[in-house]
């Protein structure tokens, strides 16, 4: 009787041991600092809701419209939505407050398209060729 007693203390404590090590524990996001929370105060609502939304949605092309925001900084920002606030982006690789105090402007900016350079036309040469056989 006494075994089984033993026996079922050493199985429950097993048990209850090993619920405690599986139980995942969640980490909360990292809250951004305070240069970012500063930053973000200054756009207005709208400004605020349509990066939000830029971020959340916008695909690879619409993110790289964005300046400083390359392919690499586009797919770490895809990686992490949804984003429930503008600040969380600073968690995507790449992107810190620097990155996001650009973004703060060019969303202030009204969201300006990037200008499409001209192909350049190269010079033609002004020099005559002169055909005649020499006398």
């Amino acid at each position: 009787m006494k075994r089984l007693t033993a026996f079922l203390a050493v199985l429950a404590l097993s048990f209850s041991l090993a619920s405690a090590q599986t139980a995942p524990h969640k980490k909360s996001p990292p809250k951004p600092s305070a240069t970012v929370e500063a930053v973000a105060k200054t756009l207005t609502l709208s400004e605020t809701s349509m990066l939000l939304s830029l971020l959340n949605e916008g695909d690879l092309a619409a993110l790289m419209a964005i300046p400083g925001i390359g392919e690499v900084r586009a797919k770490a920002i895809q990686k992490i939505r949804p984003l429930a606030n503008v600040t969380q982006v600073v968690e995507a690789e790449g992107v810190g407050e620097g990155m996001f105090a650009q973004m703060a402007a060019y969303a202030k900016a009204g969201f300006p398209q990037p200008e499409k350079k001209a192909p350049s036309k190269k010079k033609s040469s002004s020099k005559t060729t002169d055909n005649r056989a020499p006398n």
